[in-house]
């Protein structure tokens, strides 16, 4: 486990244990860094997967401070809350049928970008799968998807069809904790236009998506082509200090 991991899972225990109280600093980066004998990009690192994950939030000049309002963790992990809620449950919940269609499933060694964003070296494997996803029966997206095999090494073109985030949750227990995601658009390729029922000159919107576990370990690389019309993203966003 990388070293930066390490030291978001000791900052986090102590939040969770009131070590760090709520609304109050955390030590200094200096303190921090000869505590857990690491350099301030490492400790960067550790803070920004909190910060993600929203145990603390860091503000120029103020610190970094526990937030009043963090995730909610039980006795055990396992019952750890996820506040990412993936495509299929989402739409169950709503009473809409979520299925799969596979384009393409293999075992394959990921670009040096993605192999970066994974925490992985170059070489590692990863499961890597397209699939077209459709809501009561409306192609909705084609996702691109790299997961390390390292971490899930069970995983089938089975899996594939259904929710990857509640397969992590069964077999790892462990549960997507936070997610950075980019958002763009652009021409609908012939991919697109075949899958999604697009016209040439109809565009698509598009997410990259990086999903960690709660431990801070990268787990999914995802790029998502939507259909235009059907791209529904909602967001809190609460802003820090005054």
């Amino acid at each position: 486990m990388r070293r930066y991991i390490e030291i978001a899972n000791i900052i986090r225990e102590r939040i969770v244990n009131n070590i760090y109280l709520t609304g109050e600093k955390i030590p200094f980066g200096h303190q921090l860094c000869e505590e857990f004998s690491c350099s301030k990009i490492t400790l960067n690192n550790a803070l920004e997967i909190l910060v993600n994950e929203g145990f603390i939030t860091r503000q120029r000049g103020l610190g970094t401070v526990v937030k009043t309002a963090t995730p909610r963790y039980t006795h055990a992990e396992s019952q750890l809350v996820s506040p990412i809620q993936g495509l299929s449950t989402i739409n169950h919940a709503q009473g809409h049928n979520v299925r799969s269609h596979i384009l393409l499933f293999e075992i394959a060694n990921p670009s040096a970008e993605i192999a970066e964003v994974l925490a992985i070296a170059d070489d590692r494997f990863c499961w890597h799968f397209r699939r077209v996803r459709y809501v009561d029966d409306l192609p909705l997206s084609i996702e691109d998807t790299w997961l390390p095999v390292h971490i899930l090494p069970e995983f089938t073109r089975q899996d594939a069809m259904g929710s990857i985030y509640q397969y992590v949750e069964s077999t790892l227990r462990k549960i997507p904790a936070s997610s950075h995601t980019q958002f763009s658009s652009l021409p609908s390729d012939s991919e697109a236009q075949e899958w999604l029922a697009l016209q040439p000159n109809e565009p698509v919107s598009v997410t990259r998506s990086v999903t960690y576990l709660s431990d801070g370990q990268p787990f999914e690389y995802c790029t998502s082509h939507y259909h235009y019309q059907r791209f529904n993203y909602n967001s809190v966003v609460q802003r820090n200090g005054m």
